[in-house]
Order: structure tokens, then C-alpha cells, then sequence
């Protein structure tokens, strides 16, 4: 299968919409890690807020079930009821650490046990403007939480706490701290830091991720088919209309494809509006070609004609059949050119289809050098077929779209060649071919000129023809059509005063 039409191996990765899912997939899995951040983020603020907002009047519901007494007059608190009132505390809600601070948040004692040495929160320094803004809010009914606040066991983190005033409400001696997510809290929270519900979380927003890419994927994909189908249409026009210019333009991307198609058309389109120029002016050069050569010999036979009509009495009669003979002749010349106008444009119009058929090509040669044998006489010219050229293969052609072309490839060669000269053809095999060649002495033809010779009556200025009225200037256009329909190339070798040498192969029949 030629690559033309075969199936061509395209990159997984080069498609459009592959491409384009490789470009998001990286920024949905981005996407995904920045919602699964951001989720655990605020499930634990959300968790905050609820145990804040649950606890919210606990240490109030503290002071107001509790004796007075916990700061003493002197400012110094009250050690065992502080020790009772941790026990009660930490009964209810083991989570929770309970300090006792003063006006200026200053911790006076706690409720803590086991402590480590040197980790002793006496005395260091809570920041009292949460506290002051969480009362004032729940006072008003508007709190919004979660309120964080100083952890007095690390001084580097805040935490949620419930607080109330003791004494007076607007100039209170002190205040009841509770942090509500104390350490034992916070052990456990680490603990649960790996659980299977974090886990599947992050497997969920992962498979979430997958599969955003995968319908964002089928989505493309259905959106470029269109694209797809006119990259493809582009890509066997390119191949059919200039297939020159695969090696620089081909691609397997869709815009790039289209992209080289639309190079591709645009040269293909100037080279359309350049043939179309040529063929205007070689319309326009054939109809007056065709108007001189038909006018010369229908002059003639008017001529000759009306001599005979008007002097017929004065004429004798060896004279008048002279006459008659050179407007017969004329006659013919306008039938062979007529014959060969008609032949060329039914070649050009693609209304004949060669008839391919197994033959001897030896014995079509040597037929050909027979029917011509005396036209050669009367030019003084030698005509043969060569001495190694009677081999018995045979081809397969159109016999007489063949013969044709011998015969005009023999006419054009006796023309161009003076008396004493020669005409040979000859015949050898070429590997799975035949190779034809039609050889003579005559003019030559000069270099610049041997790309014109098949043109539509060229003529050489500088070559002399032995009978230029017998020439129709189609022979050799004739002979490039024939040969163009068997997938033929003529080529012809030419040296001024030295002749020429027409040669073209054929396939040999199985």
C-alpha cells in the first residue's frame, strides 16, 4: 500500500484534543490538590467552630455553679477551690484546659496535671483582646467565630477557648480561660491525621480529578472531530494536487496540517492561474496557427481551382492536369492536418483510452520501415531497421496508438534529414522494458530548443525542412500524448549537424 493512501502513525500525543487534555490535566490535578487543601482547611475550621460555638458559655456556666472566691482579695488565687474546680471540669470534658488569669492576662493558676518540668504555664501572658472581643459579641447575640486565641502551653499557636469574667462584668478581677482544644485534643487530631476518612478524601478529589479529565477529554474530542475531518480532507487534497510538497509541509498536527494545506492551495492555486494563462495563450497562438495552416493549402486549391476554371480553353491539357494534381495534393495536406487537429484534441480531451494488447514490436518496426521505405527514396535518405533489433519479445500496448507514433517519430526524422543521409530504428531490451529509439544524420536540434519540440507547431527557425508544406507541426505533440497515455516518457538526444535520437520504453509482456 503506497503512504498516500495508507494509514498514516500519528503520535498518541499529537491530536488536538489529546493535547490539550495533557495541557489541563496538569492544572486539574493543581485544581484538585488546591480544593482538597483547601476542604481539609476548612472542615477543621468548621470543627473549630462548632466546638466553639457548643462551648461557648461553659466557662460562664463554671463561675455561675462554682463559690465565689477563686481570686482572693490580695489578687492571689485560690489554689484548692482551682484544684476542685479542674476536677469537675475535666470530668465533664477531659479535652478541655482550664487557667485562671487576671485582669491583665497574666495566668494565675490552672487545672493541668502531669506537667513536665519546666512547662509550667504560670505566668505567662495571654492576649486579652480576644477575650474582650468574644464577650462583647456574646453579649450583643452577634458572635463570629471561631474567636482564636493564646494557647498558654504554646505560645506559638492559637486555639479556641471559652472565657468569663470574674467579679464585676466591666471591671473584672480576673477571667476563666478555657482552652477547648487542649492537648489530649490535639494528640488525637494528629493521631487522625492519616484515617481512612482522610484518605478516601484525597482518593475521592483524585478520582474526581480523573475523571473531570477524562469527560474534559471526550468533550474535545467531540468538539475537534469536525477539525479532524477537514485536516484530513486537506491532507489527500495536498497529496493529490501537489505532492511535491510533502517533504517541507507534511505534519501530523491539525493546525500545522492546515496550515501547509492552505500553502499547499495557494501554490497550487497560483500554478492553476499560471497553466490557465498559458493555455489562454496557447489557445489563442493554435486558433491562429490552425487559421495560417488551413488558409495556405485552401489558397492553394482555390487557386489552382479557379486557373483551371477560367483558362480551361487556353490550357493544355498536360497543364491543366498539373494543375489538378497539385490542388489534389493540397487536398490531402488539409485532410492530414485536419486528421491530426481532430486526433490531438480527442488525445487532449482524454476521449481515447489506449487498447492494451500482447505483439511482437520487431515486426511492427520492421512494417513501419516497409511503409516508408519509399518516401526515403524519393529524400535520397537510408532507411533500415538496426541488425540486433529482430528479437521476438514481446510488449503490451496499443498496437496502433504505437504504429502511430513510430510513424510520426519516421515522418519527423526523414523530414529534418538531407539526401545521403540515414534513418534508423532500433530495438533492445531494458530490463522488464523494451527500449525504442528512432536515430537519424539530419540538422540536429540546438539545446535550448529540445525543450519545445513536443509544443503545438514549433518549429526550430534555423532548421530547414527537405518539404515543410507536407509538415503539420502536430507529429510530435501526437507522440507525447500517445506515450503520456501508456505511461511513457519520450527522451530525445539532439547535436547540431550531427542528428537526433528519439527513444521511449514499453513493458514486456509476461
Amino acid at each position: 500500500m503506497s503512504p498516500k493512501h495508507g494509514a498514516q502513525r500519528v503520535p498518541f500525543w499529537q491530536p488536538l484534543h489529546v493535547r490539550a487534555a495533557l495541557v489541563a490535566l496538569p492544572l486539574l490535578l493543581a485544581l484538585g490538590a488546591t480544593m482538597f487543601v483547601m476542604l481539609r482547611h476548612y472542615s477543621a475550621q468548621t470543627a473549630l467552630e462548632a466546638g466553639q460555638r457548643m462551648n461557648l458559655g461553659l466557662a460562664q456556666y463554671v463561675i455561675e455553679h462554682q463559690a465565689s472566691g477563686l481570686i482572693r482579695p490580695d489578687g492571689a488565687p485560690d489554689q484548692e477551690r482551682m484544684g476542685e474546680l479542674a476536677m469537675h471540669v475535666m470530668k465533664i470534658n477531659p479535652a478541655v484546659e482550664v487557667y485562671l488569669l487576671d485582669r491583665e492576662g497574666r495566668v494565675l493558676a490552672h487545672a493541668l496535671e502531669g506537667l513536665a518540668v519546666g512547662t509550667n504555664p504560670v505566668g505567662r501572658q495571654v492576649d486579652v483582646r480576644p477575650v474582650q472581643s468574644l464577650l462583647q459579641d456574646s453579649r450583643l447575640g452577634v458572635p463570629r467565630l471561631p474567636v482564636l486565641g493564646s494557647d498558654p502551653r504554646n505560645e506559638n499557636r492559637l486555639n479556641t477557648f471559652s472565657a468569663a469574667p470574674i467579679g464585676a462584668t466591666h471591671n473584672p478581677d480576673g477571667y476563666l480561660y478555657i482552652v477547648l482544644n487542649g492537648r489530649a485534643a490535639q494528640t488525637v487530631a494528629a493521631d487522625l491525621s492519616n484515617s481512612d476518612a482522610l484518605r478516601a478524601m484525597a482518593i475521592g478529589a483524585a478520582v474526581a480529578t480523573l475523571l473531570a479529565a477524562v469527560v474534559l477529554l471526550i468533550a474535545w474530542q467531540q468538539l475537534t472531530r469536525p477539525l479532524r475531518q477537514l485536516t484530513q480532507e486537506l491532507r489527500l487534497f495536498r497529496e493529490d494536487a501537489a505532492p511535491q510538497a510533502q517533504t517541507n509541509l507534511d505534519s501530523t498536527d491539525e493546525m500545522g496540517v492546515l496550515r501547509g494545506s492552505v500553502q499547499a492551495m495557494r501554490s497550487r492555486i497560483a500554478e492553476q492561474f499560471k497553466h490557465l494563462e498559458d493555455s489562454d495563450r496557447q489557445r489563442r497562438e493554435l486558433v491562429s496557427n490552425i487559421s495560417h495552416d488551413l488558409r495556405t493549402p485552401l489558397s492553394n486549391i482555390q487557386g489552382y481551382v479557379e486557373t483551371v476554371l477560367l483558362h480551361e480553353r487556353q490550357l493544355a491539357p498536360e497543364t491543366r492536369a498539373a494543375h489538378l494534381r497539385t490542388a489534389l495534393r493540397h487536398v490531402d495536406l488539409l485532410g492530414k492536418r485536419i486528421a491530426d487537429l481532430f486526433e490531438l484534441s480527442k488525445l487532449d480531451a482524454g476521449r481515447v483510452a489506449p487498447k492494451a494488447e500482447v505483439f511482437c514490436l520487431a515486426e511492427l518496426l520492421q512494417d513501419v520501415v516497409q511503409n516508408h521505405q519509399l518516401a526515403a527514396q524519393r529524400r535520397g535518405v537510408s532507411l533500415n531497421l538496426s541488425a540486433d533489433s529482430h528479437s521476438q519479445a514481446q510488449v503490451q500496448a496499443d498496437i496502433a496508438m504505437i504504429e502511430r507514433v513510430l510513424q510520426n517519430l519516421v515522418d519527423n526524422a526523414l523530414r529534418y534529414t538531407a539526401a545521403g543521409g540515414t534513418v534508423v530504428l532500433a530495438l533492445r531490451p531494458s530490463g522488464a522494458f523494451m527500449e525504442i529509439s528512432v536515430s537519424d544524420t539530419g540538422r540536429g536540434i540546438a539545446q535550448e530548443h529540445l525543450p519545445h519540440i513536443f509544443e503545438r507547431y514549433w518549429r526550430a527557425a534555423q532548421v530547414e525542412e527537405a518539404d515543410p508544406s507536407s509538415s503539420s507541426g502536430l507529429g510530435l505533440a501526437i507522440v507525447k500524448r500517445i506515450l503520456d497515455l501508456h505511461g511513457s516518457v519520450v527522451h530525445v538526444k539532439s547535436e547540431l549537424r550531427r542528428g537526433t535520437r528519439f527513444e521511449f520504453l514499453l513493458p514486456q509482456a509476461a
